[in-house]
């Protein structure tokens, strides 16, 4: 699995390691580089047998079935494969849309105890951290990311009911004290979030949540937050990307600075930690936008917002900016030394 392109050298550098060992073995490839240019990685390491563009479950599932009982790979959707001399592209397998029915991960098979009795997590540390995702896919298009091409832009959140028995499982049979929401656009709906917070408050369950990648604040307003802070959430992290509004329009981010501001006041004012992530560096971006960005977060440090982080712009393989400085020949052939 290769989620950043960053990462790529170096899979590509255990991959080969694997293969000098396991020569025989069939390999398969996936995640959010290999889906946004899985030729390119399929010609630059002959090893690998397959890659599964997009969402896997069920590729994963039906090119399992095909290999086991020797069937031509050319059905399975969703996948790139060699044949011959060549690489052939499926046409892409749908969403799945009841993402419900998706079965929880199988932490049972992985050394779990190592990272929970090490205090492995992205948030606050709170001890015994577990991961979880509470919907999947992002309804924004923003320029700089490739998580359209990757998961398209349908936005689908778990039932309430199943996310809290996950994290009453996690509690009994892990010990877990705490619960990081990964997911690429945590709160959208307010109604959703307004459920939740009300379920954990009727189970009693009594657990330290954060959102450590991100999330927008259309539906953080004072309601929410205070729900939020009542149920036990540790760490608000905002994505903001950048002050300048120019800058916003051309990649996409639609986000109302004043609503954002005020989100950030209120999650202050409730004693939740926050963070904010920004990006200097977009293609078009002039010096003037780069000090608003910075006065902003000037601004956010004024009103004791935790921390703020600030990112250099790195065009990701399958984002559309990506795309266009390719096409205008800015980014040179990608390579070792590009990652």
């Amino acid at each position: 699995s290769v989620m950043f392109s960053q990462e790529w050298p170096a899979v590509r550098s255990i991959i080969k390691t694997v293969m000098k060992v396991y020569p025989n073995v069939f390999l398969v490839c996936g995640g959010e580089h290999i889906t946004a240019c899985p030729e390119f990685c399929m010609k630059e390491c002959p090893e690998i047998d397959v890659c599964v563009v997009g969402e896997g479950e069920e590729t994963s599932i039906a090119l399992l079935n095909a290999i086991k009982e020797k069937k031509s790979l050319s059905n399975v959707d969703g996948i790139v494969f060699r044949s011959e001399d060549r690489l052939i592209k499926n046409p892409k397998r749908p969403r799945i849309n009841k993402i419900d029915q998706i079965v929880w991960p199988a932490w049972d098979l992985f050394p779990l105890e190592n990272y929970l009795s090490n205090s492995f997590g992205y948030g606050v540390s709170t001890g015994r951290s577990m991961p979880m995702l509470i919907s999947r896919g992002c309804p924004f298009q923003c320029t700089f990311c490739s998580s359209p091409q990757m998961w398209t832009t349908r936005y689908v959140m778990r039932p309430v009911d199943e996310v809290c028995d996950e994290i009453v499982h996690y509690i009994k049979v892990y010990k877990a004290n705490s619960i990081d929401f990964y997911d690429l656009t945590a709160i959208v709906n307010k109604k959703w979030i307004l459920e939740f917070t009300k379920e954990l408050k009727q189970r009693k369950i009594n657990i330290v949540w954060q959102l450590p990648s991100g999330t927008r604040s259309e539906a953080l307003d004072e309601e929410v937050i205070s729900n939020l802070k009542e149920t036990g959430i540790s760490l608000l992290v905002y994505a903001p990307e950048s002050a300048s509004l120019r800058v916003l329009k051309d990649i996409k981010k639609k986000i109302k600075l004043e609503r954002l501001t005020h989100s950030i006041e209120m999650a202050i004012k409730y004693g939740i930690t926050t963070k904010s992530n920004f990006i200097i560096g977009f293609p078009d971006e002039k010096r003037w936008d780069v000090y608003l960005t910075l006065l902003y977060m000037w601004k956010l440090a004024l009103m004791k917002m935790n921390d703020c982080l600030l990112s250099i712009f790195s065009p990701y393989p399958g984002s559309e900016i990506y795309d266009s400085l390719i096409e205008e020949r800015i980014i040179p052939e990608t390579n070792d030394e590009y990652f």
